[in-house]
């Protein structure tokens, strides 16, 4: 089935969908953005955020604003790995219906990670319908 748009991927593909490029096809929930309050998410027990775990600068008022206002980015599948292999499956909050599946799993590296662990874990979390 194709992809849905990502809730909250600004514009730098157009369609707010997570398939362009090699590397950002995973819709993750980064923020709560319920009641506009645009909370960044704790992904482990030290209350951690995505941004703090990868050791990327905190874009969360591009999710939150327009043109795509939302809860989701499209983050790249190394970013996918490192978070599962520090926090566990279990704590990655994946919006499948916006992400590449078929790619990813088809995907052994990106930026020098191994994807074995993200492949696994989105079987678990997005099993093929």
């Amino acid at each position: 089935p194709p992809i849905e748009p990502c809730p909250g991927e600004g514009p730098r593909y157009g369609d707010f969908k997570c398939n362009h490029d090699r590397t950002h096809r995973v819709c993750a929930k980064l923020v709560d953005n319920s009641n506009g309050q645009c909370k960044e998410l704790a992904w482990n027990d030290d209350k951690q955020s995505f941004w703090q775990i990868t050791g990327q600068w905190n874009w969360k008022k591009y999710i939150c604003n327009g043109p795509n206002p939302g809860d989701s980015w499209c983050i790249c599948m190394w970013a996918t790995a490192s978070l599962i292999t520090k926090v566990g499956c279990d704590n990655v909050h994946i919006n499948c219906a916006a992400t590449d599946v078929p790619y990813l799993l088809g995907s052994k590296h990106d930026g020098g990670w191994d994807l074995t662990s993200a492949r696994e874990c989105i079987k678990k979390k997005c099993p093929e319908p």
